[in-house]
């Protein structure tokens, strides 16, 4: 048997109709998930969401508390009037270090004052670790930044502090006014071994340790969105999971059309605008606003009611896993359907199954830095 034969065969033998049926829901849910995604990012994008969290999460850090400490939101203003700070802000909108606005901050600079919801904090959305580390350390050395606001109780016990320390650098840490702070930064530098430059490296550790719990946060946060997005689109598309599988398996032209659909997105990389796929799919979306038993008609009994709810509750779960859950899952069964993962090429670097790009290519996209990456942005 050739090998053109053999291809033929193994497309034959899963060429059935359960695998495509599954498919098409796949192909479904990929598309969804897709729409709802880009809709949920341009919400967090234009409320800020990320410079929120980020400031919510200096914050907390800043104050060593799980409570907001009134020193916390001292060291948060001194940190974003900081010039390495400053050249993160987007031009005009920022606070100057010797800005009057610094001793009475604008509402976004303080998470904890109240803000209005649409309007985007001019502050940044990632901070790298080395630049919070180096402008707090710049802040501590300073010894007179922090005592005109500083409470007189704070300040002696600054000096304590300091009475008490050896090195320069550990008097800077020790000079902070904020107890908490200076206590969690002094146990760093002494974990680091008193090492100037094994301090830099742990600060920096204890920086990213906190933004990934921020990062956890602002996931959460971005979930709910996500849900709220993905009900409203499902109910206003009539994305039921249930009708959708009756369809695809009773008819014969509507699943070859959605499947010829997948095909291609699956060979692209990408469903090639989303707007034109989610009109082009040959599935029982949208509603006949009249009772029946159609897919597109509203429920006439109770049963119909429930497997109405049941189809559409279900097409929300599965957007929730995300586009790109659904995209490489997808992938995955095209090439199960057709011939199995293709031989790697000699200087092919493989993935997983049938996934692989040559030796120094980017195929795969990055994916999005967390919240208090190494990469700034604005």
């Amino acid at each position: 048997m050739t090998a053109a034969a053999a291809d033929r065969s193994v497309v034959t033998m899963f060429d059935i109709p359960a695998l495509d049926v599954a498919i098409g829901l796949l192909f479904l849910y990929f598309v969804l998930a897709l729409v709802c995604s880009t809709v949920n990012e341009g919400i967090s994008t234009a409320l800020g969401m990320r410079a929120r969290f980020l400031q919510l999460g200096l914050l907390n850090l800043l104050s060593a508390d799980s409570n907001v400490t009134k020193e916390g939101q001292l060291a948060l203003r001194k940190l974003y009037g900081h010039p390495l700070i400053q050249t993160l802000v987007r031009p005009g909108r920022g606070l100057g270090p010797r800005d009057e606005a610094v001793a009475a901050p604008a509402a976004e600079a303080d998470p904890t004052a109240a803000t209005r919801w649409w309007r985007k904090p001019p502050y940044p959305s990632y901070l790298p670790s080395r630049t919070f580390v180096a402008a707090l350390t710049d802040l501590a050395r300073d010894t007179t930044a922090w005592r005109a606001d500083a409470a007189p109780e704070e300040v002696e016990r600054a000096a304590e502090r300091v009475r008490a320390a050896t090195a320069q650098l550990e008097q800077a840490i020790a000079s902070i006014p904020n107890t908490r702070l200076a206590e969690a930064l002094l146990a760093v530098y002494r974990s680091a071994g008193r090492d100037a430059a094994a301090f830099q490296r742990a600060a920096e550790e204890w920086f990213d340790d906190a933004m990934e719990r921020v990062s956890g946060w602002y996931k959460r946060r971005v979930q709910l969105f996500l849900l709220v997005i993905a009900s409203v689109v499902v109910v206003l598309l009539n994305a039921d999971t249930i009708a959708a599988a009756r369809v695809l398996w009773r008819d014969d032209a509507a699943r070859a059309a959605v499947v010829k659909q997948a095909e291609a997105a699956a060979e692209s990389g990408a469903a090639d605008g989303v707007d034109e796929a989610v009109s082009e799919l040959d599935l029982p979306l949208g509603w006949n606003l009249s009772t029946g038993g159609d897919a597109t008609d509203i429920p006439d009994d109770a049963a119909a009611l429930l497997s109405k709810l049941v189809g559409l509750a279900l097409t929300v779960a599965a957007i929730l896993l995300g586009a790109p859950f659904w995209f490489d899952l997808l992938g995955k069964i095209m090439r199960v359907r057709s011939t199995g993962a293709p031989p790697p090429a000699s200087d092919a670097v493989r993935r997983g199954e049938g996934e692989q790009s040559r030796a120094g290519s980017a195929v795969i996209p990055p994916t999005p830095p967390a919240i208090g990456a190494r990469t700034p942005s604005t």
